[in-house]
């Protein structure tokens, strides 16, 4: 019987070939409207998760073809230190999650003096 290793680098690089696909392939306008927000609702709020920002992007009748798309920006959110990852999470709000549960992120701009800046970056 042949023995075959165990590749625990494996998922993790495939979840980042995934997130690299997906943001790759989303639409321009979506990546920025979705930074800036992110970027907003972390200067206004302690905490944040993709529901709040779904919600943000649908009042502003922004979409993109996968839904995944939003993953990659928070990513970037949290490289920027706009937010820092929690192990706390939330049902979703969203019929496509099925209630499934969201990660909550703690903003790192919340009552900041340079957090302003940011945002203007992003216009």
């Amino acid at each position: 019987m042949e023995q075959t290793t165990l590749d625990l680098f494996a998922p993790k690089q495939l979840k980042e070939r995934a997130m690299e696909r997906v943001d790759k392939n989303a639409n321009e306008d979506f990546r920025r409207v979705a930074m800036k927000s992110i970027c907003s609702y972390a200067i206004n709020n302690r905490t944040l998760t993709a529901n709040d920002i779904w919600d943000c992007l649908d009042l502003l009748g922004i979409s993109t073809h996968d839904n995944r798309a939003l993953g990659p920006m928070f990513q970037k959110a949290a490289k920027e230190g706009w937010i820092e990852k929690t192990n706390m999470t939330t049902q979703s709000n969203r019929s496509s999650r099925h209630c499934g549960d969201v990660r909550i992120w703690k903003s790192l701009l919340f009552s900041s003096a340079t957090a302003k800046q940011t945002l203007d970056s992003y216009s």
